[in-house]
């Protein structure tokens, strides 16, 4: 690794502490919503787990296309890729292409895998936008969930093939098919049981320099590539595994889960980089039920970050934490 000069080592820091910042005031902006979109008043709202969070109101939307609903779908996701494309994958994404032709890449290892979870991350985003942007566009629930999984998979082969002509990336078949799935969670979330006494979930906080301390070819480097700093979570909700006698004992929000990190040595080419392992507290925002659409998609959303509770870390050594992924 090329030692960071002194500048270097201050643009690391001022990103460090900005980025702290952003993710303090968007922590805020997930508790605060979700509380207030509550409806704590009504027991069916707020005490009972059988009612699905995803179910669609008859009376909202319609199923029937209407083109100018579609056209401005459209539209705005040639915006939202163009702008990415401009401020982001741009700068990661290699001006020089080395005279190097399209290549594939076998990357299963990198990040001890974790960067796998990062692209099915990004699917489910994709996934979840996009079925919103159908479904309002007048497409069926199935329809909609259908199609915003064929979109996240289609952008992941998209961004991939730009990967295989870059001189230092290739087509990585895993991050296509790691993507690919994630855009389908939602639909998977919607229609098969399981779902509906777990969630997926994300957290992020920088707690340590060393991938920003590296060099990259991505402008400053980027920070959904900071695995050292990302957990990824698996959450479980007793609160609808218990029998519907035991459920007025347990708070419906109460939920717990494990979460899968790594080490600093990821990235400082330390010998015997680890993985690292959580186990934490949760809160299930999806016990907070709205009745209006928009509100219960915001919460949906919101519910996929894994906000700051109590955690203790069991792999490879045991730490405590107050508020993880905030390491005091």
């Amino acid at each position: 690794m090329r030692k960071a000069n002194s500048s270097a080592i201050g643009s690391s820091a001022s990103r460090k502490i900005n980025a702290k910042i952003c993710a303090f005031l968007l922590m805020l902006s997930l508790v605060f919503p979700a509380a207030a979109l509550s409806s704590p008043g009504d027991p069916l709202t707020w005490r009972d787990s059988t009612w699905d969070y995803r179910s669609e109101d008859p009376t909202d939307i319609k199923s029937e296309i209407e083109p100018a609903k579609l056209f401005g779908v459209a539209s705005l996701t040639l915006i939202a890729y163009g702008a990415a494309y401009g401020f982001v994958f741009e700068k990661g994404w290699w001006d020089d292409n080395g005279g190097r032709g399209f290549h594939w890449e076998n990357d299963f290892d990198y990040a001890l895998n974790l960067d796998k979870f990062g692209h099915f991350a990004a699917g489910v985003v994709i996934g979840e936008s996009f079925y919103e942007g159908y479904r309002w566009a007048g497409a069926s629930e199935f329809q909609s969930y259908l199609f915003a999984g064929l979109t996240a998979l289609a952008t992941h082969i998209a961004i991939d093939i730009k990967d295989g002509f870059a001189p230092s990336w290739g087509f990585s078949i895993f991050d296509v098919l790691s993507g690919g799935l994630g855009g389908f969670l939602p639909m998977a979330e919607r229609y098969v049981p399981v779902f509906k006494y777990i969630d997926l979930k994300w957290s992020y906080w920088i707690n340590s320099n060393a991938y920003y301390d590296q060099e990259h070819q991505a402008s400053g480097g980027v920070f959904t590539d900071d695995y050292v700093n990302q957990t990824f979570w698996l959450s479980v909700k007793p609160y609808r595994l218990l029998p519907e006698s035991a459920r007025r004992y347990y708070p419906s929000w109460l939920a717990f889960a494990i979460g899968l990190s790594i080490d600093d040595k990821v990235f400082t080419g330390e010998p015997h980089p680890r993985r690292e392992v959580y186990l934490a507290l949760d809160y299930d925002l999806e016990a907070f039920r709205p009745q209006s659409r928009l509100a219960r998609y915001l919460v949906k959303m919101l519910n996929y970050f894994k906000l700051p509770a109590p955690t203790i870390q069991v792999y490879p050594e045991f730490h405590w934490y107050l508020l993880y992924p905030i390491k005091f």
